[in-house]
């Protein structure tokens, strides 16, 4: 044997154990850091602990939650960049993220991270005070076209929940300009306002309206999904009111790393995580919180990732966002 065949034996001995090692499940070996980019006390860091507490038992280590917010995500982005993509550092992702990176953060998009697994879905509510005359979404397209100045109180112009108000539009075939989109800085800003009937309607999730809906404030006419939510069998989709969207557009909350991940690594978060979702201690937080389920790996993620980018890029464009 050559002194140069001897050494390319070792180089693939060592790749073969690296191969072996990760399939037996060396990872991990030291604490993860999981970033988030949001403040504290909200729901995603409310969630990203509970998640971090069940990974540390299923994974055997230490998994430690960081709140890098600031700049629409900016931050805990260059956190991620920043880090080696062995699986130590992970990071929160919500739609949002697509949305930035599209619009403030350009120099990110959705190929800059490695999309591991999604976690839950947030589907999109419509929502009128109880008192409106307005008890569906066709009754609400009939108030839109009769007269100019429907007042829709809303999350920022370009937000997922804004995008959602312009699939139903155009469903309808609404007028635009009998519509006044006031934005607000929150979603749960605009159900402020609605509240204080400083808007006729809102879009808005349902962990943050259903105490207003059992206290009698507020009523659900439309849900964007397949089929009803659990938590409202009575209220109809969009699509039973004769509205044909598309439902893959939702608030999503998941998990993301840096780019160039091992595959292995990815793969076996993912498992860990449906692990802790699939525990009784999570399935009480997610039926508390008003969450839809929805697990997916790492390639469906990423495929759902980009029809998501995709979508956004369609809808910019349609609205005149696009810088």
């Amino acid at each position: 044997m050559t002194a140069r065949s001897f050494f390319a034996s070792l180089i693939v001995a060592a790749v073969m154990a690296a191969s072996v090692a990760w399939a037996q499940g060396a990872y991990p070996e030291q604490p993860i850091r999981y970033v988030l980019h949001v403040s504290p006390g909200g729901a995603t860091d409310v969630m990203a602990r509970k998640l971090a507490v069940g990974l540390e038992k299923v994974l055997g280590k230490p998994v430690i939650v960081e709140n890098k917010a600031g700049g629409r995500g900016a931050q805990q982005m260059f956190e991620l960049a920043r880090a080696k993509p062995d699986g130590y550092t992970i990071g929160a992702v919500t739609s949002t993220h697509i949305g930035a990176f599209n619009q403030t953060l350009k120099q990110f998009n959705i190929d800059s991270v490695e999309w591991i697994t999604n976690l839950v879905e947030e589907p999109y509510l419509f929502v009128v005070p109880n008192d409106s005359p307005i008890k569906s979404m066709k009754d609400m397209a009939e108030a839109i076209r009769s007269k100019p100045g429907f007042v829709v109180a809303g999350f920022v112009r370009g937000s997922g929940s804004h995008f959602a108000w312009e699939m139903y539009g155009k469903a309808a075939g609404l007028p635009k300009a009998n519509i006044n989109w006031v934005p607000y800085d929150s979603v749960g800003d605009a159900v402020t306002a609605v509240l204080g009937k400083h808007g006729q309607a809102t879009i808005a999730y349902l962990d943050l309206v259903k105490d207003h809906v059992e206290a009698g404030n507020l009523r659900v006419i439309g849900v964007m999904t397949d089929k009803r939510m659990a938590q409202l069998p009575n209220v109809p989709t969009l699509r039973e009111q004769g509205y044909d969207v598309d439902t893959s557009w939702q608030q999503f909350r998941g998990i993301i790393g840096p780019k160039g991940m091992p595959a292995a690594v990815k793969d076996k978060l993912a498992k860990a995580v449906a692990a802790v979702m699939a525990s009784d201690d999570m399935k009480k937080y997610i039926d508390e919180a008003s969450l839809v389920v929805d697990i997916k790996n790492p390639a469906e993620f990423t495929a759902y990732a980009m029809k998501q980018d995709q979508l956004t890029k369609e809808w910019m464009r349609t609205l005149n966002l696009v810088r």
